[in-house]
């Protein structure tokens, strides 16, 4: 797997996981603060609607009481001769549209008045009172709700009918109170089906129910005890195994009677209720838009991923990419452009790398040409310098003869000349080979330039090159071998003058440089092309004919074994230009006398 692969899919991992903890706090963070907004919602829904259910039956049963009280109430002691009764009843129900019947009896159950006719004449079987409410005025009783088939449900409410002409009641006004009123209010309650709304009495009975419910049956039925203790306990929510309200988990919330202005409660309950599944609707719709929003995070971040991950890996990519080239052509010309931070580091490291393996090697190569001088100055050294010399004082003998021709003279002189060009190769052999390790010395770098320029003025003034001295350095004394600084100004001035044409100039300096000395040789030839600078100061490598190309080498070794440097370049006088750096006080080495 690349590096480019490994980052994608770490950026997209970390990007997907972050981005999905953050949704799944986010959703489960929103659906507890809207259960617990609608529970509270609900729970003031309950006090607030079992309030009004409180006050409405109040009035209700106020009512009721008061018209116990009226004085034509009375008129069932005369069993209600002239109807005024029957018509009154008639007109309380019609004007309040809340009561199924209203009647009066006499104490045996005899109906006298009523607003249904057939009913007067008739005996009424007295029920058992479920429930007494003391009222300011006096006490009503509730009895036990009735469900007959075709005629809906009704409360039958009783109250006596005091005797106001003696002790003791007349009768009972007996008025069935249509729950259809109070219905109504649970189907508001209900707010279209969203909500569950139950009237309860205090043995868990349904007394009234909302439309859904209702279509299920539900009024009348007792709900089990543990259903709302267990409600209680979690935290209002019912999961509702059994599927009692048909609408599988709810939100549940209860509020039981308290009474209104002094008269106790009815001992009612009311019990509200909202399904799961649309109390958390908004939230069920942010999930999906979490989804969906998931999705396009997903989306932005393979994207991103890819990018960051290739930019990432790029500059790693392209030192592979150099890697391979190099190893395919031994080339550093296309270096991968410099980098921040620890890949640019790598690539520094990697290409000085290179370039010191290219340095050793190219030390290596010399080593071995130094090598090769050595087995070849030792040869020469043994077998061409004992007879070169034998065969120079043979000719120089020869030249005494008094009857020599001229033109044997002219040949012995070349043999002579040639004896010590040769002798000349083998010293250069022998010194490039075995080079003498510096002696360090106080000396006059100054004087040393003047030296070597009053040595090769000769040769200067015979192609009319102009030989100039600047010594500019402040102070010109340093430790070196001054033979060795001759011989290296001798080379570089007297390859500079080989290679001046007629009439150019050699330029000579001698300044202060840092802590050290610099020489610098300038001259107007044809410079040094820069392809091969490289390999300018190695063994045998020779631009002149005729050269044999160690006199440089021979300049490196010893600048080297002064602890100093040797460069070359582009001269401003247009040839080449050599630039010798030396330290004021080199450090010994072990095999260097101080």
């Amino acid at each position: 797997m690349t590096i480019r692969s490994t980052l994608s899919i770490a950026f997209l991992a970390l990007t997907l996981a972050s981005a999905s903890v953050l949704t799944a706090l986010a959703f489960f963070q929103a659906r507890q603060v809207l259960k617990e907004e609608i529970a509270d919602s609900l729970a003031g829904q309950a006090v607030a609607s079992m309030e009004l259910i409180d006050r409405l039956m109040f009035e209700r049963l106020s009512s009721i009481h008061t018209w116990s009280h009226v004085e034509i109430m009375q008129d069932i002691r005369v069993r209600d001769l002239d109807k005024r009764l029957s018509r009154f009843l008639t007109d309380m129900r019609l004007h309040y549209g809340i009561f199924e019947s209203l009647y009066a009896a006499l104490a045996d159950g005899t109906v006298v008045a009523s607003t249904d006719p057939a009913q007067v004449g008739t005996m009424v079987e007295p029920s058992a009172d479920t429930l007494k409410i003391t009222l300011p005025d006096g006490d009503v009783f509730l009895q036990e709700a009735e469900r007959q088939q075709g005629q809906g449900a009704a409360l039958p409410i009783r109250a006596p009918i005091h005797n106001a002409f003696g002790q003791g009641d007349l009768g009972n006004l007996y008025v069935r109170y249509d729950w259809a009123d109070l219905q109504r209010l649970l189907d508001r309650l209900a707010d279209d089906g969203e909500r569950l709304a139950l009237l309860l009495d205090d043995q868990g009975q349904v007394l009234a129910a909302s439309a859904a419910l209702r279509e299920r049956g539900m009024p009348g039925r007792r709900l089990p005890p543990e259903w709302l203790s267990a409600t209680q306990r979690s935290g209002g929510v019912s999961e509702d195994g059994d599927n009692l309200l048909g609408a599988g988990p709810v939100l549940v919330e209860q509020a039981r009677s308290s009474g209104y202005r002094g008269a106790p409660g009815l001992g009612w309950s009311l019990v509200l209720a909202q399904p799961l599944s649309s109390a958390f609707l908004p939230v069920e719709r942010m999930r999906l838009a979490f989804f969906v929003l998931l999705a396009v995070t997903a989306v932005v971040a393979v994207v991103l991923a890819h990018l960051v991950a290739g930019r990432i890996a790029q500059p790693i990519v392209q030192l592979t990419q150099f890697t391979r080239r190099f190893m395919r052509s031994q080339s550093t010309a296309d270096v991968p452009s410099a980098q921040r931070g620890e890949v640019g580091e790598l690539t520094g490291a990697f290409v000085q790398m290179i370039g010191d393996l290219e340095h050793s090697r190219q030390n290596l190569v010399r080593a071995a040409k130094l090598a090769t001088v050595g087995e070849l100055a030792a040869i020469m050294a043994h077998e061409v310098r004992t007879p070169l010399g034998i065969l120079r004082s043979s000719a120089q003998m020869l030249k005494r003869e008094p009857n020599l021709s001229g033109e044997g003279r002219e040949m012995l002189d070349f043999i002579v000349d040639e004896s010590d060009r040769l002798n000349k190769l083998v010293s250069t052999l022998l010194d490039a080979a075995r080079p003498r390790a510096p002696q360090f010395r106080r000396h006059d770098l100054h004087a040393i330039v003047q030296r070597v320029a009053g040595l090769l003025g000769h040769q200067a003034q015979k192609k009319r090159i102009r030989l100039d001295t600047r010594l500019h350095a402040a102070d010109p004394f340093l430790a070196c071998d001054d033979e060795q600084m001759v011989q290296v100004l001798l080379n570089l001035v007297l390859n500079a003058i080989q290679h001046t044409p007629d009439g150019g100039t050699v330029q000579i300096d001698c300044r202060d440089e840092g802590g050290g000395l610099a020489m610098a040789v300038n001259d107007s030839g044809p410079g040094i092309p820069e392809e091969s600078r490289a390999q300018i100061f190695d063994p045998f490598y020779t631009r002149r004919e005729g050269g044999i190309g160690l006199g440089l080498a021979v300049v490196q070794q010893i600048v080297a074994a002064h602890q100093g440097r040797i460069q070359v370049d582009r001269s401003a006088l247009g040839g080449a230009l050599f630039l010798v750096l030396l330290p004021r006080d080199p450090v010994p080495t072990s095999n260097q006398p101080s």
